[in-house]
């Protein structure tokens, strides 16, 4: 009886024995790696000089806001989003891939601004778009002006003015 006792344990030490050298595996169903994070903190204020030919008040959805010249030639948008990276806030923005942009990265008030135009269409016509994308490691800051195809030329001190006029600030009481 104790020796069949005593080959047993023998048995249950060696079986447990094996059990321990071998490394252990794990098995992920995903190897991306996501960077743990808290909550994001308010995002800025966007600011710029609105010409006095548009509509008051902005059509405003959220964030997002579109003020539209009284003759319809002109629109501008700003808006405040999240995005993975760059290409994907341009891509949110413009409806096209980074890529197929030609990008003009330079900074404003110490933060990495992206500037790039386009063209689309839409039911009142052609507009070619141009933005400023401002980047400050949370949120994307995005301001577009887009006129009407042919009125470039109409309106490019305007443009100029509301994109020299482009801020982005924090609010003390949020």
């Amino acid at each position: 009886m104790k020796l069949r006792a005593g080959i047993l344990a023998l048995a249950a030490a060696l079986l447990l024995a094996g059990c321990s050298a071998a490394p252990a595996a794990w098995e992920t169903v995903d190897d991306e790696i996501v960077e743990a994070s808290g909550p994001l903190e308010e995002p800025y204020i966007i600011t710029f000089g609105v010409p006095s030919d548009v509509d008051d008040p902005p059509v405003t959805d959220g964030s997002r806001c579109l003020y539209v010249q009284k003759d319809g030639d002109y629109e501008i948008l700003s808006d405040v989003f999240t995005a993975r990276n760059r290409d994907e806030a341009i891509q949110q923005l413009s409806g096209f891939e980074a890529a197929e942009l030609d990008v003009l990265e330079t900074e404003r008030f110490g933060l990495p601004e992206y500037r790039f135009a386009w063209a689309s269409e839409s039911d009142e016509g052609t507009f070619v778009s141009q933005a400023a994308l401002v980047e400050d490691g949370s949120y994307y800051y995005a301001l577009v002006f887009s006129v009407r195809e042919g009125l470039g030329g109409q309106y490019a001190d305007c443009a100029e003015a509301v994109f020299a006029s482009f801020g982005v600030y924090g609010n003390e009481m949020l």
